[in-house]
């Protein structure tokens, strides 16, 4: 059986010469290391080394290349691929797994840089992790709820937009709001479909269209709305 490690997933990235992989250009994974504590990210990646130690989980960092501009975009999806927390260790559109690749090819035809959008997961570690005993996505969430409204203290000015890809992101923040301040209340949401593979290649049945088009006209909207709302 061929290692997973050896294929290149997200061809997008390596073509770009951004991929995030221990065998694929391991010298762009190296700086992405060295700077992980560094600019918009930095104080968030300080946090997720707490959660590490008070949850015992091997969180996977922010993004240093993302949101360099300011994240006027949080796009929340449900929980880390393997890749995330066992390859690269970031939450990444650079990882080498087919969630990043799509995400990065609906992300560009929505218009949407990656300078001023910052990615992240309503369960910040890896449920399906074999480390562990089976754990359910549903209970996972609950227990990582204080989290995601710790995150959004954290960050330095409020997203203009929250892209929410998948049911789970969706019904966390639905959670998340329900004991919130007036601003997170107000603040605009987008629901999308989650862009991995299982769902990226169906049709909705709802709107009938592809769910990879649903996902790039959410980022299209993403961006349309935060410019809007720009200072």
């Amino acid at each position: 059986m061929k290692d997973r490690s050896t294929v290149i997933w997200n061809k997008h990235a390596y073509n770009a010469g951004t991929l995030l992989s221990r065998h694929h250009l391991p010298h762009v994974l190296q700086h992405r290391q060295e700077t992980r504590y560094e600019g918009v990210v930095g104080p968030l990646n300080r946090w997720v080394d707490h959660i590490r130690v008070s949850t015992q989980e091997s969180v996977p960092y922010f993004d240093p290349r993302a949101a360099t501009e300011g994240a006027d975009v949080l796009v929340l999806l449900q929980d880390p691929s393997g890749e995330a927390q066992l390859g690269s260790g970031f939450i990444s559109r650079d990882n080498n797994d087919p969630t990043a690749h799509n995400s990065t090819l609906a992300a560009e035809a929505g218009g949407l840089p990656y300078s001023r959008s910052l990615h992240w997961n309503v369960v910040p570690w890896w449920v399906a992790n074999p480390s562990f005993a089976p754990r359910s996505l549903a209970a996972e969430a609950r227990r990582a709820a204080p989290l995601l409204a710790e995150l959004m203290d954290l960050l330095e000015t409020r997203p203009k937009v929250v892209l929410l890809l998948g049911k789970q992101a969706q019904e966390a923040w639905s959670q998340l709001l329900l004991g919130a301040s007036p601003d997170l209340k107000g603040l605009p949401i987008i629901e999308a479909p989650h862009p991995s593979p299982l769902a990226y290649n169906k049709t909705d049945a709802r709107t009938g269209k592809p769910n990879r088009v649903l996902l790039q006209e959410a980022f299209a909207q993403a961006t349309a709305v935060s410019q809007t709302n720009a200072v």
